[in-house]
């Protein structure tokens, strides 16, 4: 029996994707007032950009221990094998949630064949190691041949971020309020990294979405490898016009037509705003591991 991925809505998988490579997806859950949405199924990102652009203050939810275990111990008295992929530890409490339930059930399940992961990544830095994971899955790998492999892209990640209007930081306890509407006034951007140990940190800002791209850019150039063989990963809140901008830029830079485009997801969006821009890429790149 192949070995089954399972991953989180902190991921921002296509529907597609998720449906051809069977990987199941585990919502966190966005909060509005008292109501608490099932993220992808009971709220896309689209109605909460809408939302936000009205003044609606979202909050999210991490996936708590019962869901883990329910559907954890579902999967194992199928003697079903399989593998989470948590979005960051530094981001969330998920994962942690998830590896209590590990704990358990390896105690009351010894001869259980599962691993719970924390990737240290989120969106599609995310989807690319689950993207990546579930081919080599449905390929046949075996659970070390998999986690030598999600090994791998865990270690070498990376995720350059952008926000085009910094009011949605403000609103989120991110930023305080003069720093915004001064940012937001002289058209000034941050440019933020996911770090190793997968928080998310500021490593500049740029005035102007030219120089706000062409710095991604350099970014990508200074630490990607082999960029004209990977895919560069986009995920991005109803911005298209600065996507467009990256492509165009990125592809002259690197000679590639190579891009995933998708949407980002709740998660990171109710964080963010509307505008977020968010770019994935490898630092080192091996052959054998690559994927479509």
């Amino acid at each position: 029996m192949n070995i089954k991925i399972i991953t989180d809505s902190a991921c921002d998988i296509l529907k597609s994707d998720q449906q051809k490579f069977d990987i199941e997806i585990m919502p966190v859950y966005v909060v509005e007032d008292e109501i608490n949405y099932r993220d992808g199924i009971d709220i896309s990102p689209e109605v909460v950009c809408d939302k936000m652009r009205q003044g609606v203050r979202f909050k999210t939810s991490q996936i708590p221990y019962g869901d883990f275990y329910k559907r954890f111990e579902e999967l194992i008295t199928e003697k079903q094998p399989f593998i989470y992929l948590a979005f960051s530890s530094g981001l969330s409490g998920t994962y942690q949630a998830a590896a209590l339930a590990e704990r358990d059930l390896k105690e009351k399940y010894p001869e259980a064949v599962f691993n719970v992961v924390d990737t240290k990544a989120v969106c599609y830095g995310l989807g690319h190691i689950v993207y990546g994971a579930a081919q080599a899955a449905v390929e046949g790998f075996s659970m070390d041949e998999l986690m030598l492999r999600i090994n791998y892209y865990i270690d070498h990640v990376k995720h350059v971020f952008t926000v085009t209007d910094l009011q949605y930081l403000y609103r989120g306890g991110r930023l305080n309020k003069g720093t915004a509407i001064i940012g937001n006034m002289l058209n000034i951007n941050p440019l933020l990294e996911v770090s190793k140990a997968g928080e998310l940190q500021q490593i500049d800002k740029v005035r102007g979405e030219k120089k706000l791209i062409k710095k991604m850019v350099d970014y990508l150039e200074e630490n990607g490898d082999q960029m004209d063989r990977q895919t560069i990963g986009i995920s991005h809140a109803d911005n298209p016009e600065l996507v467009d901008l990256f492509v165009k830029m990125a592809g002259k830079r690197f000679n590639t037509e190579r891009f995933k485009i998708v949407p980002l997801g709740s998660t990171v969006l109710t964080h963010s705003g509307p505008g977020t821009l968010a770019v994935f890429f490898f630092d080192e790149w091996k052959e054998a591991f690559q994927f479509e």
